[in-house]
Parts: C-alpha cells; sequence; structure tokens
C-alpha cells in the first residue's frame, strides 16, 4: 500500500492530472446534448416519482401506483427539481453524476487491487465505452448501482485485506482488557478492519433495498472468494483450515441456509426471481437466447476487451494475484447466473459490474506491455528508445482504431430517436407536437406508451401495449369498474382486436401514437392488431427518424 500522500493522489509522473483529463473528457460526453432526446420509457418512472415526492411527499405515479424501485435514485433527483425544474436535462444529470464517480472508483479500485497503471487504464476504459456513456445519459438508477458496487468492494478489500492494518500489528494494544486486547491482535494480525467492514455491509444493505436487488450477486462473488483462498490457504501454512478465510465462508454459508430455513418470504422472493419472465422477455427475444450475454461480450464494436478479459483471468490465476480473484469472481458471478440460472438475459444487468471486466483486460494488458518493456530494457540505449515509443504509438494505435472508442466520440452528438449505445429513446416529444397540432377536444387518443405521451402533454384514453396489459393482471391494478388499466398512468388497457375494432367505429376521429418498435413485436402488439391498423387507418405521419407512427381517421 502507498502511505505517502503524495503517491496515494497518484501526482507522481502527472498522474493527477491524467486523471483530471479523464474526468474532464468522460463529463463532456456525459454532459453534452443530455436533453436532447426524448425520454426513453422507463426513465419517466423517475419523472413522475420525483415530482411526485416534491408534491405529495411521495413517490406516486399518476396512477396512484407508488413506485417505490430505486428510490435512492429518485431522491437524487428531487433536489435538481426543486431547483431547476423537471426536464430531460435535470433527470438524467444524477446518472452522468454517478457515471462519473465510477471513473475514480474504477481508478481507486484499480490501483488497490492491481497497480497504479492498472487503474488508470481501468480509468480510461470506464471513461470511452460507449457502454458506459450511454447509461450515464439515462435516468435510470444503474449508474448509482455501479458506483455503490465499486464502493462496496473497494471497502470490502480495505476491511478484509488490509495490509496496513496488518504491518502495524506488532504493536502495543490500546485497551487494558485481555479479551479486547486479544480481539485487536486477531483483527491486526489477520488485515481486518472493522469500520471498513461495517461500512462495506451498510452499503450492501442500501444498494439491496433501495437501489437494486443485483446487489445480492455482490454477496455471491464474494462468498466465491473467500472459498477460493479457504481452498487455496488449506494447503499453505501452519494453521490450513482455521483461517479467516474459512471461518468467513463457513460464517457467510451458515447465515444464507439459515435465512433461507427461518424467512419464508426470503424463499418466495427467490423463487419469484429465478422463474419470472417480464412479458417485454418472453418468444422470440434476444432474452431468451442463452448465450446472448456472451456475443453481447465478445461482439465487435467491444472489440479487443473480451480477449484480454480472457488472458487477464488466466494471469490472476497463474500468477497467484489473491485480490485478482475478486474482480473476476464479482463479473463471472452474475454472468453465469443470468447466463444459466435466470429465465431471460439482458446486457443492462450486467453494467453494473462491467468495470470488473475492462478492470481485468486492463490488467492484462499492461502486463502484456509491461512484459516487453523488460525485454527492451536488455536492448541498446538508440533501439530501446525507438521500441519504447513504438510501443507506446502502437497502445494509442490499438485504441484509436478500435470500435467502441470512435463510437463514443459520436454519442453525445446522436439527435432524438437514436441509440446512445445503452437505448434508443423514441421520438415522443416530436411525436406528441404533431398530435397536439391538430388534436380536438372529443377525439380518441390511443398509445402503445401512455405514460411517455402523458409527459409530453397528450393524454390517451386507452393503452394498446400487451406487456402492460399482462403488468396489469400480475398486479391486479383495476378502476372502479374492473378494467384492467396500465400501472404507469391508470388508463384502460386494450384487451383484444375485437374491442380495438369497437373503438375506431364508435368514435369519428381519433389518433393512435405507436412506436416503431411496438408495432413490429408480437409481444408487445399482437400481428392481428398491427394488421388491422396497418390495413384500415391509413398511411401515418412520421416522426424525423420514423421512430413513432401515428395513425390518424376523421370519418
Amino acid at each position: 500500500m502507498q502511505s505517502d500522500w503524495r503517491k496515494d493522489w497518484a501526482l507522481k509522473k502527472g498522474g493527477l492530472l491524467l486523471l483530471l483529463v479523464l474526468l474532464g473528457s468522460g463529463g463532456f460526453l456525459r454532459l453534452w446534448n443530455l436533453g436532447v432526446p426524448s425520454f426513453w420509457v422507463d426513465e419517466v418512472n423517475t419523472v413522475f416519482a420525483a415530482d411526485s415526492i416534491i408534491k405529495t411527499g411521495s413517490p406516486t405515479l399518476p396512477s396512484g401506483m407508488v413506485y417505490d424501485r430505486a428510490l435512492l435514485h429518485t431522491y437524487a433527483v428531487v433536489p435538481l427539481y426543486r431547483f431547476f425544474g423537471v426536464s430531460e436535462t435535470t433527470t438524467r444529470l444524477p446518472s452522468a453524476i454517478f457515471g462519473l464517480f465510477s471513473i475514480l472508483m474504477a481508478y481507486f479500485l484499480g490501483r488497490e487491487i492491481f497497480s497504479h497503471r492498472v487503474g488508470m487504464l481501468s480509468a480510461f476504459f470506464v471513461t470511452f465505452s460507449h457502454f458506459e456513456v450511454g447509461w450515464s445519459r439515462t435516468a435510470r438508477m444503474y449508474t448509482l448501482l455501479q458506483f455503490i458496487t465499486l464502493l462496496i468492494i473497494y471497502c470490502f478489500i480495505k476491511g478484509f485485506e488490509n495490509e496496513k492494518q496488518r504491518r502495524g500489528s506488532v504493536g502495543s494494544s490500546v485497551y487494558r482488557f485481555s479479551f479486547l486486547a486479544k480481539i485487536e491482535k486477531f483483527l491486526r494480525q489477520n488485515g481486518l478492519s472493522v469500520p471498513w467492514l461495517l461500512v462495506c455491509f451498510v452499503l450492501l444493505w442500501i444498494s439491496t433495498f433501495y437501489v437494486h436487488l443485483l446487489t445480492l450477486f455482490l454477496l455471491v462473488g464474494i462468498l466465491l472468494y473467500l472459498f477460493s483462498m479457504a481452498w487455496v490457504t488449506s494447503f499453505k501454512g501452519a494453521r490450513r483450515f482455521f483461517n479467516k478465510y474459512t471461518m468467513s465462508f463457513l460464517l457467510g454459508v451458515l447465515t444464507a441456509v439459515g435465512m433461507w430455513i427461518f424467512l419464508p418470504g426470503l424463499r418466495e422472493m427467490t423463487r419469484y426471481f429465478l422463474s419470472y419472465t417480464p412479458p417485454w422477455a418472453v418468444g422470440s427475444s434476444t432474452a431468451q437466447h442463452k448465450f446472448f450475454l456472451f456475443e453481447f461480450l465478445i461482439s465487435p464494436e467491444r472489440f479487443p476487451f473480451a480477449t484480454f478479459f480472457f488472458l487477464g483471468g488466466v494471469q490472476i490465476i497463474t500468477r497467484e494475484n489473491k485480490l485478482g480473484w475478486i474482480p473476476l469472481w464479482g463479473f463471472i458471478t452474475p454472468l453465469f447466473l443470468q447466463t444459466f440460472v435466470f429465465t431471460h438475459r439482458v446486457p443492462t444487468y450486467l453494467f453494473y459490474v462491467y468495470p470488473f471486466f475492462l478492470m481485468i483486460a486492463a490488467f492484462s494488458f499492461i502486463n502484456l506491455l509491461e512484459s516487453e518493456v523488460s525485454v527492451i530494457k536488455k536492448d541498446s540505449f538508440f533501439r530501446r528508445k525507438s521500441i519504447r515509443m513504438g510501443s507506446v504509438s502502437l497502445f494509442f494505435l490499438i485504441f484509436a482504431l478500435s470500435p467502441w472508442l470512435r463510437i463514443t466520440f459520436h454519442v453525445p452528438f446522436f439527435g432524438d430517436g437514436m441509440t446512445n449505445m445503452a437505448v434508443t429513446p423514441d421520438e415522443w416529444r416530436e411525436a406528441t407536437q404533431i398530435v397536439k397540432k391538430h388534436l380536438k377536444e372529443s377525439d380518441l387518443v390511443i398509445s402503445s406508451l401512455p405514460q411517455v405521451a402523458f409527459y409530453y402533454q397528450v393524454h390517451s384514453d386507452y393503452g394498446l401495449n400487451w406487456p402492460n396489459l399482462e403488468q396489469a393482471k400480475e398486479k391486479n391494478f383495476k378502476d372502479k369498474s374492473g378494467r384492467w388499466v396500465d400501472v404507469y398512468v391508470g388508463v384502460e388497457c386494450i384487451e383484444s382486436l375485437k374491442e380495438l375494432e369497437s373503438l375506431v367505429t364508435m368514435h369519428p376521429r381519433g389518433w393512435i401514437l405507436v412506436t416503431k418498435y411496438d408495432l413490429e413485436h408480437d409481444v408487445v402488439i399482437r400481428s392481428d392488431v398491427r394488421d388491422f391498423i396497418e390495413n384500415n387507418l391509413g398511411e401515418p405521419y412520421r416522426t424525423k427518424k420514423g421512430t413513432v407512427l401515428i395513425y390518424h381517421w376523421n370519418r
């Protein structure tokens, strides 16, 4: 561990300056044109909940349902609404800020686990990865979850593998009582720091209940790390079996088993999430493809991260890098569980541990570079200088030509209706402006995403979205007349083609606003309904990028 404060802040060799450059670059990529795209469908939940907290004190959606998901993120938006008002920019700003914090944490954690160079390259990867930039420009809880995840693991290392604590174990105890003195000696000798561990578990608790349940995968990863170290240490040293790894692993397993036995609610919740498939992820959805996450990681637009990650994993094992097992298990655990245990696979659910993937890739790359430098040092001075310059140039060339870096530089300039490499916001702002120009008070309005239309001041009379209908049934969400209503803004859900035909016949004028994606996917809008709309309502109005279609009839 570096004790000098100058080294601690990476002032040596311009490290601090480089880190500031990365933060500045990351800030531009995450903040520029932040309010240009319309709200993506899930973002408006945060809007409604945060605005409701200001007005009523409760995170309530327009439908009346309390939105208690990721409350910590929702409350992070509230102060911005109070001072600057509700907008796309203010809603997305916390995500961008937590994305910047993740750059810092990637550096500190990479340095703590591996080295200063690995920490700096990890921060570079997090800064310029388009996957990271995209989610930092989206008003969801995922960058907050990622930042807390990195902070949790950092606190765990400081609390469980505190080399500084171990090196200071020789000193006299501050306690008079022999029992307390023995506890202090045990903690010092084993590199344990109670304050850091307490912070770690408090953050785990907060993140699990107030950010996202995906946090629980970190506990599984930590248990696997303890098991790995217990297995390794069982073959080494005099205290083979009774060490902190074995004891902690057994304690963790016993705690998990006890909770499973004595907390039936936990058992039911676990079974529910293991078997639950959201309506949008059924059928031919890519979420049902068994190896979708693997293909995501090795896709050309992420080259060459997967290659270096594989090499980094091998190097962690062969070089017996003890701390390296923590990010390795931290990433492999959710990847394995989502691929082989859960019913659907979404890259979004890997985002919070994605810095571990990048960190291990950085570790591998630095090892290869340092290996070559050691060879270069044996050569003549002139050749040494030339080869070193060539190696540095090659380093920049590899990443300058990488697709992910070139894509990232374009993300802040993508307009409405264009992907930010995390989500694709549909052009609802433009679509609702088209409707509002011609809308009459007696017109019928039907929308595939009534919650987004509602935010942009077009109130839908009905929702045309089968996943929303299934969600209403799952939550038993009905109006006073017993009709299924969508859980977001409380509009009645159309349940069949016959009902849609009847509504169109009964109303001489009306509008159907539907995203192109929804219309093309049977899981959202059934094929018979799509055929009726396309064959009976004529050519639609289209937004500039064609992401939202506006059908109109006038008899």
